[in-house]
């Protein structure tokens, strides 16, 4: 559990003196960013100096670093073997975390650095980190409510544990978009111990050496303001360090460039994850992670999702299975115009004790999707325990009905992110937030996965992560997952009505699909019963009716060939009558594209594509286009009869037929073609042409997608 108190990380560091000196970070958000702006300055400047955040991210040994890299963890076990061994012979009593931070304060010793950057654990006045007498700077981020239980509901009392970092005659920095009374509060403790002077990060001096140069404005372009914000206290703080050692400070900024490319791990962190996501989506659907735990940090992560995801005026940059709210708003020039807002998909597990609700309120739109889960024991931090997922996912109601929210029981985030990925549409947002721990175990399945991915049974995870999603959209929550946002003052009587109309619906589709089974089935059993609608369907012969299938399950090959053969008949019933045949005509003659022979009386071997038809070009766009000729047959027209078929409309498709199959129905061979041309046909589809005896062509019919338009428009299709 956690015990406030310096009393016991004293007795662990009672014979130990810190030659390096401390930029000491407290503060409700922000903190760890400020650490690691000022780590990567002090590394560009080549400066020997140890960085300390918590908690960790994978390993525990991770969150000490010298010069930018991890300790390794043969050093970490050494020292941390010695301070237990400490701390039980003396019967100390010392936490978990007051271990480790005895552990990284030795190591900073080992490795001679000269600065220390150090992050508060929690609070500040009773912080194990508050042991230290060596800094050089105090650095305060936003304050925010967190951690009410041990520092105070009001931010007046979480102001004043945080000021207890401060030193006599030590200068502090605090962020100024802190409340006014949080202000009040600090500088009145810093006038009664002694402390500063304060820095300012708004001064003259400072708008005149940093602000209006061009290395600040190449950072400052790509940063969201809070993110500004903590880049202008590091850089103070940094110069705070140059100045105790006694370094020249009048190229300081020209570092902050290297800032542009610089990633937080755990903030607004974009990633890919293949097991997941698979190889041909993962550039499309992105997969964000972020530690945000309270409502202040939840603000924040709304407004960098809101900035580079949600918000989209233009319909035709959304995917048709993105979900979106649209809502009217008034443009600067005073028209309306429709705002498109993309839906996100959620990750959540949060901490016992965390304020959830007002969390939950900051993230959350109408539209979105939320799978609640949990997250494994903390490696050094046994008092931790996460929320049930159930509990949140009905507090996730509570606060938007319009969000579909599903909780997975078993921690880890694998399952998680099989089960949001089913919910996400290809192109939709994936974010892992609500707990440093939660982005912790994903980036630790990461990291093993990379190594030996045999650790994952992805097909199980996969399919169950499948059928879970199928079941709970089955059980009648399609409204809810498409609808916007449900009527707020809908009484339980109206939500019951809703549910069972859905209910009604998902049982007339099913109805609608025993039908037409039904009626499949009637017509397998009815042979002769079938009346025909053209000529070819009336040459065809039924065939005999096929055994029974198997008990094993398995079709025979009679069966098969049975089924293909109604496939074909209940083609050509739905065929409409054909139309007469036109006069020929330069635009509408066929002919001369196909190279005839006499049909064979082998059906079988039509059927296997034996009788393809012979193509060698044909004219599109002015020019010759060369078809390959599939059975060297000889020329058939002259270059003259290309002129003639020339066709003056450009937007009219040209017919092809590369590898046309072909088979016969009585006396009439129906060619399988392609079309090609633009606008009307944008993409390749398959053709059914009639050609009679003596060469004629009828009205082609297509079987796929522009089916329609040639029913609207025959004679354009036809080619008159």
């Amino acid at each position: 559990m956690i015990q406030p108190g310096l009393e016991r990380i004293g007795q662990l560091l009672k014979n130990i003196h810190f030659p390096w000196k401390s930029i000491h970070v407290a503060g409700t958000n922000g903190k760890g960013s400020i650490c690691a702006y000022a780590s990567s300055l002090l590394t560009r400047r080549h400066i020997r100096h140890g960085r300390f955040t918590s908690p960790h991210l994978i390993d525990r040994w991770d969150c000490i670093q010298v010069n930018g890299e991890p300790v390794s963890e043969r050093d970490f076990r050494k020292v941390e073997n010695h301070f237990t061994q400490l701390n039980q012979r003396e019967n100390i009593g010392a936490s978990e975390f007051e271990l480790l931070t005895a552990t990284a304060f030795q190591l900073f010793n080992d490795n001679k650095i000269d600065i220390g950057v150090v992050e508060v654990g929690m609070g500040g006045k009773l912080d194990a980190t508050n042991i230290l007498n060596n800094q050089i700077v105090s650095v305060i981020s936003k304050i925010a409510h967190d951690h009410q239980n041990f520092l105070g509901n009001t931010l007046e009392d979480i102001a004043r544990h945080k000021a207890g970092i401060l030193r006599p005659n030590v200068p502090y920095i605090v962020n100024p978009v802190n409340e006014w009374n949080i202000h009040d509060v600090i500088d009145h403790y810093a006038k009664e111990i002694g402390a500063g002077p304060r820095i300012l990060p708004d001064t003259p001096e400072l708008r005149q050496t940093l602000f209006k140069k061009q290395d600040w404005t190449k950072v400052a372009e790509r940063l969201l303001p809070f993110q500004r914000d903590n880049v202008v206290l590091a850089y103070l703080a940094f110069l705070e360090a140059l100045n105790s050692l006694r370094e020249n400070t009048q190229k300081a900024s020209r570092l902050l460039v290297h800032l542009r490319s610089k990633t937080i791990p755990g903030r607004f962190q974009e990633v890919g994850f293949d097991p997941i996501l698979g190889t041909q989506h993962s550039m499309r659907r992105r997969l964000v992670v972020d530690g945000a735990h309270n409502p202040d940090a939840g603000k924040v992560l709304a407004e960098w999702i809101r900035r580079h995801y949600r918000r989209n005026t233009r319909k035709k940059q959304m995917s048709s299975r993105d979900y979106r709210v649209a809502k009217l708003t008034e443009s600067s020039d005073g028209e309306s115009q429709m705002t498109w807002k993309r839906s996100v998909t959620w990750v959540l597990a949060m901490t016992e004790g965390k304020d959830a609700r007002k969390y939950l309120e900051t993230i959350l739109e109408p539209g979105d999707s939320v799978v609640t889960t949990t997250f494994g024991p903390v490696d050094g931090m046994p008092w931790v325990k996460p929320m049930d997922p159930k509990e949140l996912s009905k507090i996730v109601q509570d606060v938007e009905p319009g969000v579909t929210s599903i909780d997975v029981p078993l921690p880890g985030t694998f399952r998680a992110l099989c089960t949001a990925k089913y919910l996400a549409g290809r192109e939709q947002l994936i974010v892992i937030t609500g707990s440093l721990y939660l982005v912790s175990d994903f980036l630790r399945l990461r990291g093993e996965y990379t190594k030996d991915p045999t650790i994952l049974d992805t097909s199980l995870a996969d399919k169950e992560a499948r059928n879970r999603v199928n079941t709970f959209l089955s059980k009648g929550t399609e409204a809810t997952f498409y609808d916007a946002k449900p009527e707020s003052d809908a009484t339980s009587i109206e939500a019951e009505k809703r549910k069972l109309e859905a209910e009604i619906e998902m049982l007339d589709r099913e109805m609608q699909s025993l039908e037409v089974e039904e009626t499949r089935l009637r017509r397998a059993r009815s042979l002769s019963s079938t009346s025909p609608v053209s000529d070819a369907a009336s040459s065809l012969s039924a065939p005999p009716a096929p055994p029974s299938a198997e008990g094993d399950g398995t079709m025979s090959a009679k069966a098969k060939f049975y089924r293909d053969f109604e496939d074909i008949r209940t083609q050509l019933e739905q065929l409409p009558p054909s139309l007469g045949t036109s006069e020929l005509s330069p635009t509408n003659d066929l002919r001369p594209f196909i190279y005839k022979r006499e049909p064979s009386a082998d059906t079988d071997a039509i059927l296997r594509g034996a009788e393809r038809p012979r193509v060698r070009y044909h004219m599109h766009e002015g020019k010759p286009q060369k078809m390959e000729d599939y059975k060297s047959a000889e020329p058939f027209h002259s270059p003259a009869d290309d002129q003639r078929l020339e066709r003056p409309d450009p937007h009219r498709p040209s017919i092809v037929y590369p590898r046309a199959n072909t088979r016969l129905e009585g006396k009439a061979r129906i060619v399988e073609a392609r079309t090609k041309g633009r606008p009307v046909v944008k993409s390749l589809h398959p053709l059914k042409l009639h050609l009679d005896d003596s060469g004629d062509c009828e009205q082609p019919i297509q079987k796929s997608r522009p089916a329609a338009y040639i029913r609207k428009h025959p004679s354009r299709a036809a080619g008159e």
